[in-house]
């Protein structure tokens, strides 16, 4: 059978580089910041429910961090995420960008997908699709480019690597509160100074996390009685501190 091939050519339009949150590793959230750029943090928690196959939970386990919440225990995961929702900060006036030997690894495998489960789907990228009809391989039945696999692998290593980092942060910034993975997202809208502040003290060895309670904000009724059945702390306050955005 003849594997589907997939090709892809830059054309350097930037539209990739506008409206969206850029996914970040804990140190290129630092570099964001220290550039004068702002990041927001997603908050995700879940079970082994949400994910009907074991590969699956455990991916996402890998990436996240064991919490109390109420008489429960969840995992949650914490994504830093550079703020470009009007654009990039480092995308030059030619759609060109200033950071190009700096650019966060998302931005070095973009269009290819970092999580193994998902397949790419031209048709579902903001490219616009002439660049889709020739250049280089980037896709049969495997990543072909070695530098491009390479990068993927340090992504997703990352993930793994800062979890526990990331959720530390968040905690010591009184950030506690996530969504249910696949039903919302918590989107908060950090201060940078503060942010800077909180990693440093997580990068010193600063404990942050035995003393909190996590919660979980849904938008579904079958699921809030559910986790509530489970133990789960519900956030049932009208939310201030992040943007709750159902899916």
């Amino acid at each position: 059978m003849k594997n589907n091939v997939t090709r892809f050519t830059c054309n350097g339009c930037g539209t990739c580089c506008k409206e969206r949150l850029i996914p970040l590793t804990l140190q290129e959230a630092e570099e964001w910041l220290n550039r004068g750029g702002n990041v927001a943090v997603i908050l995700e928690a879940f079970d082994t429910s949400v994910f009907p196959l074991p590969g699956h939970y455990n991916h996402s386990v890998q990436r996240a961090v064991d919490v109390a919440s109420g008489e429960a225990r969840i995992q949650v995961i914490a994504i830093f995420a550079g703020n470009a929702l009007t654009q990039c900060p480092s995308l030059g006036e030619d759609n060109h960008c200033t950071i190009y030997e700096d650019r966060p690894l998302v931005c070095r495998i973009y269009p290819m997908e970092i999580n193994p489960f998902l397949t790419l789907r031209p048709e579902e990228k903001v490219c616009p699709p002439e660049v889709w009809e020739s250049g280089e391989v980037l896709w049969s039945d495997r990543v072909v480019d070695p530098v491009l696999e390479d990068q993927i692998q340090r992504s997703r290593q990352a993930d793994r690597d800062d979890a526990k980092a990331k959720v530390s942060v968040c905690a010591a910034l009184g950030m506690s509160v996530a969504a249910w993975k696949g039903n919302a997202l918590a989107v908060y809208l950090t201060d940078r100074v503060q942010l800077q502040q909180a990693i440093s003290l997580v990068r010193a060895g600063g404990d942050v996390l035995a003393d909190v309670s996590w919660k979980v904000r849904v938008d579904d009724a079958d699921l809030h009685t559910r986790l509530q059945g489970a133990g789960v702390e519900l956030d049932l306050r009208a939310q201030t501190e992040y943007i709750f955005h159902s899916l």
